[in-house]
């Protein structure tokens, strides 16, 4: 491996832990009376505040380029990502809600089949049966008794369809710094939340324990997001796309063995399978020909 690509590798591992512990303050700020409506708002719209300055500066200035389209996709549907994946973590378990989202090969196939019209592999088409056998593993569909469903695994699978939608847009803005497209994403969210509230009237928290919950907003906000936010764009700009897709999955690890420490619990045999098939899927659908991740080796698969 290239000592190069040593820090970015770290960085990329980094942001994966930050973002795999950070159901953990939005689990505790619900039992502060913050609901995942006003935690997602809040969160993204603090660092919303710090980065769109900036944003406007260098737009001003033209050291930014962008096309209007990608970007119009970027704002809404990567806003629409976190926002869903947000209160997914607020309504239901973390594992559920990690692996619905990284059911991201199936919709990664359907958004190239509907929107490019690419062509259907036995690469793809096993990648996708895998990452279904997961999930119907994973929700117990084999045993009735397992079996249960809530609004939040149906948010969870929103994201990671939004997710997918929003890649596209990415895709199209090659001339975008990461960092802006970030906050571009970031001020989807704020306004999608602001939007929710307004149109639910959801009632904002008790200002009584203000003390207690917003420090806590703050870690959210720039420590855990914003912070595992630009060490995956630092890495994303050192190392090619697909081995820091294969590096994020150790946000699933992250996420489970932290949720299962933080409560005390052991995960069925049957969700540890499930999460087991979705990686497995979520890395074959990253491997490339040849793929060299570590900077040695190789692997064909065409």
């Amino acid at each position: 491996m290239p000592k190069s690509d040593l820090i970015p590798m770290l960085c990329t591992l980094a942001g994966a832990c930050l973002w795999g512990i950070v159901w953990i303050p939005i689990k505790v700020l619900e039992g502060l009376g913050v609901t995942g409506l006003w935690t997602t708002f809040w969160v993204y719209s603090l660092i919303t505040v710090v980065s769109l300055p900036l944003l406007i500066r260098d737009y001003l200035k033209s050291r930014i380029s962008w096309q209007w389209g990608p970007i119009g996709i970027v704002l809404i549907f990567g806003g629409l990502t976190n926002f869903f994946f947000f209160l997914s973590l607020a309504n239901t378990t973390v594992v559920r809600a990690l692996m619905f989202f990284y059911l991201s090969p199936v919709w990664n196939l359907l958004a190239s089949r509907i929107i490019f019209g690419q062509a259907l592999t036995v690469k793809k088409i096993v990648v996708v049966c895998v990452a279904l056998l997961g999930a119907f593993v994973l929700l117990g569909l084999y045993r009735s008794s397992l079996f249960f469903w809530n609004a939040g695994d149906t948010l969870a699978l929103c994201s990671g369809l939004s997710f997918a939608v929003s890649v596209f847009g990415m895709k199209k803005s090659p001339a975008t710094p990461g960092w802006a497209l970030a906050a571009v994403n970031w001020l989807g969210t704020a306004l999608f939340a602001l939007a929710t509230i307004l149109i639910l009237g959801a009632q904002p928290p008790s200002a009584s324990n203000i003390s207690q919950w917003l420090p806590l907003l703050f870690i959210l906000a720039f420590f855990l997001q914003g912070t595992a936010s630009l060490l995956i764009i630092f890495s994303l700009t050192r190392l090619a796309v697909y081995r820091v897709n294969i590096l994020m999955l150790f946000e699933l690890i992250a996420g489970a063995v932290s949720f299962a420490v933080w409560n005390a619990l052991t995960i069925p045999f049957h969700e540890w399978l499930g999460i087991g098939l979705i990686i497995a899927a979520s890395l074959a659908d990253n491997l490339h020909s040849p793929l060299r991740l570590f900077g040695h080796g190789s692997v064909e698969w065409k």
